[in-house]
C-alpha cells in the first residue's frame, strides 16, 4: 500500500460519513458517551485522590478509586469494536446502513465474538507489555502487528473455521507484515483532526471517530483482498468480498 491508498481510504470514509452522518452519529454515540463519562469519573477520582493525599486527613483506598470509570471504559471499549465490525460489514455490502443502535451492539451477536475478542484483548495486551518493557518502541510495533487479531478471527467466526487467540494474533502478525508502517502513518495524519476535537471539548468527535474508524475499517478490508490476491495468501475473509475503491 502507499500514499494514495491513505488518501482514497480516507476520502471514502469522509464522504460516507458525511452523506449518512445522522447513522454513523448514531451508531457511534453509545460507546462516545460511555467514554467520556468514565473519563469525566476518572478526572474527578484523581482529583479527589490528589486532595486527600495532599492533606493527610485520610486514608486511601485506591481500589476503590478508578473501579467505575473502569467498568466505563471497558463498556466503550466493547461498543466501539461493536461499531468497528459494522462498519467493516457495511463497506463490505454485507449490511444496510439502518437500525445504528442495535448495530453497536454487533459484538455480543455470537458468544464466540465476545469470548475471542476477551481472550485477544487479554493476550496481546500481555504481549504488548512485555515486549514494551524491552523499550517503547517494540511494544508500539508489536501493537500494530496485533491490531487486527480480532477482525481475522471474527471473519473464521463467519466461515465457521475454528481459530484460537493465538492463531488470530500470529495471523495478524503475518498479515501487517510491510504493512505496519502504512497504519502507524495513516493513524499520525488524523492528529490534527483529534487536536480539533481536543480544542471543541469533544463536539468535533461525533464526526472525527467515526471517520477514524470507518477508514480503519477500509484499511482492514482492503489488506485482506490485496492478501488474497497474492498466490498462496492465507483467506482471512469470505469468499465475494470486493473492494471499497
Amino acid at each position: 500500500m502507499d500514499k494514495q491508498d491513505r488518501v482514497n481510504f480516507k476520502l471514502g470514509a469522509k464522504q460516507q460519513v458525511s452523506n449518512n452522518f445522522k447513522f454513523y452519529l448514531l451508531l457511534s454515540i453509545l460507546w462516545m458517551a460511555m467514554q467520556w463519562i468514565g473519563g469525566s469519573m476518572y478526572a474527578r477520582d484523581l482529583n479527589w485522590a490528589e486532595r486527600v493525599l495532599s492533606d493527610g486527613s485520610a486514608t486511601v483506598g485506591w481500589n476503590g478509586f478508578f473501579s467505575f470509570a473502569g467498568l466505563f471504559f471497558l463498556v466503550a471499549s466493547m461498543l466501539r469494536m461493536g461499531v468497528r465490525l459494522t462498519m467493516i460489514d457495511l463497506d463490505r455490502g454485507k449490511i444496510e446502513a439502518d437500525n445504528p443502535i442495535q448495530r453497536s451492539f454487533a459484538l455480543f451477536d455470537k458468544g464466540q465474538y465476545f469470548l475471542g475478542w476477551i481472550f485477544i484483548s487479554i493476550l496481546t495486551g500481555i504481549f504488548v507489555a512485555l515486549w514494551s518493557l524491552l523499550f517503547v518502541f517494540p511494544g508500539i510495533i508489536k501493537a500494530y502487528a496485533y491490531s487486527q487479531a480480532f477482525y481475522i478471527y471474527r471473519d473464521a467466526v463467519d466461515r465457521g473455521e475454528k481459530m484460537t487467540a493465538l492463531e488470530a494474533i500470529t495471523a495478524s502478525r503475518k498479515l501487517m507484515d510491510g504493512n505496519k508502517a502504512f497504519l502507524f502513518i495513516m493513524d499520525l495524519s488524523f492528529i490534527l483532526w483529534f487536536m480539533v476535537e481536543a480544542i471543541t471539548f469533544n463536539i468535533a468527535g461525533l464526526f472525527v471517530n467515526p471517520y477514524y474508524d470507518l477508514t480503519r475499517a477500509k484499511f482492514y478490508n482492503q489488506l485482506v483482498v490485496r492478501e488474497q490476491d497474492v498466490p498462496g495468501g492465507t483467506q482471512f475473509t469470505a469468499p465475494g468480498h470486493e473492494s471499497e475503491n
